[in-house]
């Protein structure tokens, strides 16, 4: 049984022992056998939420954590004024100075 290439197949982060069953044809109680082995080997982390139990592989990237060479942050333009506080001529500013 290939649990861990199951990770692959599915939508998102993390899945479940429903989602193994499923998807390998074994009860839940063999699929959640099977994951806490691979918890015990150190390939997957789980947590319980919401009444369930949720596995994801060890070492997956954090997706709160920053790329500072990903594209996205390299040579962005900048929007500053130039200026320092300006929220005292916020109106002004985006409606003119007859506001």
């Amino acid at each position: 049984m290939d649990v861990i290439g199951i990770f692959d197949e599915i939508t998102g982060p993390v899945l479940t022992s429903g989602d193994v069953a499923e998807r390998t044809g074994c009860s839940r109680d063999t699929a959640r056998r099977k994951l806490a082995q691979l918890e015990r080997q150190g390939l997957v982390e789980s947590r319980e939420t919401a009444g369930r139990i949720v596995y994801w592989r060890s070492g997956d990237t954090d997706a709160t954590s920053i790329d500072p060479t990903d594209p996205i942050f390299v040579d962005r333009p900048t929007f500053s004024s130039g200026s320092g506080d300006l929220s005292s001529r916020v109106d002004e500013l985006l409606y003119g100075s007859d506001a």
